[in-house]
């Protein structure tokens, strides 16, 4: 069984729900945040690395980093 990949405009749809756009999906990419592989002039995104990655990235809150004083 294969993978299925898709395009920057997918998961720009997809992932973000239309939160984030194409462009800054493709400017994550480049950075090394969202995993993405380059194909020619186009990036292309495995499901599975992008579930993956949105299970660490988005399960907790950012501010529960956060340290809070005692």
């Amino acid at each position: 069984m294969g993978s299925e990949f898709l395009t920057a405009r997918e998961v720009a749809e997809i992932f973000f729900k239309g939160g984030c756009s194409y462009h800054k999906v493709l400017r994550l990419t480049r950075q090394g945040v969202i995993p993405g592989m380059k194909l020619g002039k186009s990036y292309m995104y495995r499901r599975e690395e992008l579930e993956k990655w949105a299970e660490l990235n988005f399960s907790r809150p950012a501010y529960a980093k956060t340290k809070l004083n005692k």
